[in-house]
């Protein structure tokens, strides 16, 4: 009589992400920047010599900061829930985060088209 051996059981896992905040620090950066030099232009007296520019600038600048913040809430919302694999409290609030960010963007974009 002859004994089947059985073959051991591997489980096929997800491949472990590596959790690198790089590109989420330089997109928020990048977009608190954005977001302080539109700030900043808003307050360009028009006798300045890009003072012409200041009128449509700062709303450009605004909803580059709010899609960069929103691109960078996102992907740490993103692997956040990766590494957790439920909804924790901080893939909640960069969620939230994200989205109020996008609101901005789009609503500054809403106010400067028309």
């Amino acid at each position: 009589m002859t004994a089947l051996r059985e073959r051991p059981i591997v489980e096929a896992t997800r491949m472990q992400t590596r959790r690198s905040y790089f590109t989420e620090l330089v997109a928020g950066t990048a977009g608190v920047l954005a977001a302080g030099v539109g700030a900043w232009m808003y307050y360009v007296p028009t006798d300045w010599f890009l003072g012409g520019l200041a009128e449509g600038w700062y709303f450009g600048m605004f909803i580059a900061a709010g899609l960069l913040l929103a691109a960078a809430f996102g992907r740490f919302a993103r692997m956040a829930y990766l590494d957790d694999r439920a909804y924790t409290v901080p893939v909640i609030v960069s969620t939230t985060l994200a989205l109020a960010a996008l609101g901005g963007a789009i609503a500054f974009a809403v106010i400067l088209i028309i």
